[in-house]
């Protein structure tokens, strides 16, 4: 065999060693969403990070030691180091741990109510942003970018709405679950910001429209019978939720026209069509007195 035979014959086994390394096999608690965006998927939380040429860029960490595990993830697909960690709100159930990237040099990102939550009602656990805006914010790398918008209180006071880019894919965390819109995990819904939740729709359904949005990813994850509830649904859920708050609206502005309203706040369940709430996923008749109290308490105090 000659020289440049054998040469050729190396060069070929050192080129199809490092496509195999390239190959990585995707971890268990990641799933692929296309053009570098992913999500990494904990208990029975979702969130959302893309890998860039140039680095990382993740969201809501949940906890530190979720945080160690999402980093070990990132590492299992790319040698690339997180350069950025963003808020999707002030919860802490969501965007604790983040000291887990800001070790390698990662900055923080939140919107700007956000980071005067932190200040008025400081964690430890919670690692304070270095990055803050009010309503818009794109975090670009690599030739990909996370863009933030900010349209007011609603899940909260500073809930971000995610759009990764070039994957063209939205994320509202806790607010919209894909791939069905459904009743509140939490019927008191103490989260919720009455007096600006059918604005905060507007705004986003007029995103999706400019932007061409297609896709929402979940951030929220459940047991299925063929493993997990799934990680994206249509844009079509954004009308079918901002629907179902239209309809408690409606059914307390009834109510409280006529007097169906008790001294204890809620709407007595017997006076309130059901069958407009039936189709919902999570249907819960019962609940509903509860999820209307947050609004009777708007529209009688203004909180």
């Amino acid at each position: 065999m000659n020289i440049t035979v054998q040469r050729f014959i190396y060069t070929g086994f050192v080129l199809v060693g490092v496509l195999a390394a390239c190959e990585r096999p995707m971890p268990p608690n990641v799933e692929a969403l296309g053009d570098g965006a992913f999500l990494y998927r904990s208990a029975d939380q979702r969130s959302l990070f893309l890998v860039t040429d140039d680095g990382v860029i993740v969201t809501d960490p949940i906890s530190a030691s979720v945080a160690t595990e999402y980093r070990a993830a990132i590492a299992a697909i790319t040698d690339q180091p997180v350069r950025f960690v963003v808020y999707s709100h002030y919860h802490w159930d969501r965007v604790a741990g983040a000291e887990v990237f800001t070790a390698e040099g990662a900055k923080v990102i939140a919107q700007e109510e956000c980071a005067r939550r932190f200040r008025d009602n400081p964690n430890d656990a919670v690692v304070t942003p270095d990055i803050t805006f009010s309503d818009r914010y794109e975090v670009t790398l690599g030739g990909k970018s996370l863009d933030l918008y900010y349209f007011g209180p609603s899940h909260g006071d500073c809930l971000t709405v995610f759009l990764a880019r070039p994957a063209n894919v939205l994320q509202i965390v806790d607010l919209i679950q894909p791939p069905r819109a459904s009743f509140p995990h939490d019927p008191n819904v103490p989260y919720v910001r009455p007096h600006n939740l059918r604005e905060f729709f507007v705004a986003l359904e007029q995103l999706v429209a400019d932007e061409g949005i297609e896709t929402v990813v979940a951030s929220r994850v459940a047991k299925a019978a063929d493993g997990f509830t799934p990680a994206v649904g249509s844009v079509s859920v954004i009308g079918d939720q901002a629907r179902f708050w239209h309809a408690i609206y409606d059914a307390v502005d009834t109510a409280e026209a006529e007097g169906n309203v008790g001294i204890d706040s809620f709407v007595r369940l017997k006076t309130i069509d059901l069958s407009v709430f039936e189709p919902y996923d999570g249907y819960r008749p019962e609940d509903l007195p509860v999820i209307m109290r947050r609004f009777v308490g708007f529209y009688d105090m203004g909180r």
